[in-house]
């Protein structure tokens, strides 16, 4: 319930075009997160090209959210967390990676701020 009252709130905002970001607000850089709401919007609206102008992350995270979903409705959830065991240290070599690439491209991003 949480997690659908938080991406009300930011889809709220971004009709509005208000930004609220903290770490924006405190380091005046975009943070790896900047502009995902708005690629979200794009991606539902069909735009896939439009929205990896506002944050590549969008389209990844549509995938793995989609996937949880998808195990959960069928209760075969465990089946996520044993793979997570398994590749632990793979998953978190990757994520870092894949979060530094894109905060660089978010820091040089014109369309964010």
């Amino acid at each position: 319930m949480t997690i659908i009252l938080v991406i009300g709130l930011a889809f709220i905002l971004s009709i509005f075009d208000i930004r609220i970001c903290p770490f924006f607000n405190l380091f005046h850089i975009p943070c790896i997160g900047c502009g995902l709401t708005r690629s979200f919007k794009l991606l539902f609206q069909g735009k896939v090209l439009e929205s990896f102008a506002y944050n590549l992350l969008a389209f990844p995270l549509l995938i793995i959210f989609s996937f949880y979903l998808i195990f959960k409705i069928l209760k075969k959830e465990y089946k996520i967390k044993e793979y997570l065991n398994n590749n632990q240290r793979k998953i978190i070599i990757i994520s870092l990676i894949l979060f530094i690439f894109v905060w660089l491209i978010n820091i040089f991003n014109p369309n964010l701020y």
